[in-house]
């Protein structure tokens, strides 16, 4: 790691633990692809595929672009949740390091949680996601939804969370089924994040903008490019789309590190 890579590590690791959050607020981070750090009020960290290392090239070949901005072992969230198994979303090399942490729980549906119990995390620290059944403690709500992900993730799971009132859906690596999204329909989140890369079987730029019009989000924000040449990606023709698909809908567009504040 360069000075510099690791002057950005320690800035962004001290933004998420001394930013402050009121009551009926949230604080959301952008660590780039599809990984996100939530920050509540009562100071309570939530990590959501998180891509922090090099496992990628390691594994697959799929060189990183984008800057590292946080250490594994800097994260230290209360809670770690990972959509699917894929290395991306599934960090390998960062997972073991983040385990270190003891209060950090873990949570994905059973293909992570067979993998979190090989890695060496125990049980009492890792729950199952369950499509449709809902995780409720202290002012959070969680909720695994439908995604289509493919054969090669065939429990890949959206994620719905209600946090001190403020709610956000997490697309995760989906196709376009808007007719088995029912609940997120029915959710009308405030916040919708949506991997729009349009390879691997994911959402493309249309077809995120008219999710986002279906699901009649406030905020939307497309993630997941631009940290692998293989993955593509077309931030600015999402944009367009939003506005011939969902015009009501605000586009957040976030800089990797940055904090996005919503409140109720």
């Amino acid at each position: 790691m360069t000075h510099r890579e690791r002057h950005d590590t320690m800035n962004l690791q001290l933004k998420i633990i001394s930013e402050k959050v009121k009551e009926n607020e949230i604080a959301l981070f952008w660590l780039g692809q599809a990984g996100f750090v939530i920050k509540n009020s009562d100071d309570k960290i939530i990590a959501l595929d998180p891509y922090l290392t090099d496992c990628g090239e390691r594994i697959k070949g799929f060189k990183r672009l984008s800057p590292k901005l946080i250490l594994p072992s800097e994260l230290q969230p209360d809670i770690y949740i990972t959509t699917h198994i894929h290395f991306d979303h599934f960090d390998f090399d960062a997972i073991p390091i983040v385990a270190s942490c003891p209060k950090t729980k873990f949570y994905g549906p059973k293909s992570c949680v067979d993998k979190y119990i090989e890695i060496g995390i125990d049980k009492d620290r890792i729950t199952e996601l369950q499509l449709g059944e809902e995780i409720n403690f202290n002012n959070m709500m969680i909720k695994p939804v439908y995604a289509d992900h493919g054969s090669l993730a065939p429990d890949a799971v959206g994620i719905l969370m209600n946090i001190s009132g403020v709610k956000l859906y997490f697309s995760g690596d989906t196709a376009y089924h808007p007719e088995k999204m029912d609940d997120v329909v029915k959710f009308q989140p405030d916040i919708a994040v949506l991997s729009v890369n349009g390879k691997f079987g994911n959402l493309n730029s249309t077809e995120g903008a008219k999710l986002a019009n279906i699901v009649k989000t406030k905020v939307a924000i497309p993630c997941h490019f631009w940290t692998f040449r293989e993955h593509g990606g077309d931030p600015l023709l999402f944009e367009k789309e939003m506005e011939k698909y969902a015009s009501k809908s605000k586009v957040k567009f976030m800089t990797q590190g940055e904090m996005f504040k919503y409140a109720k």
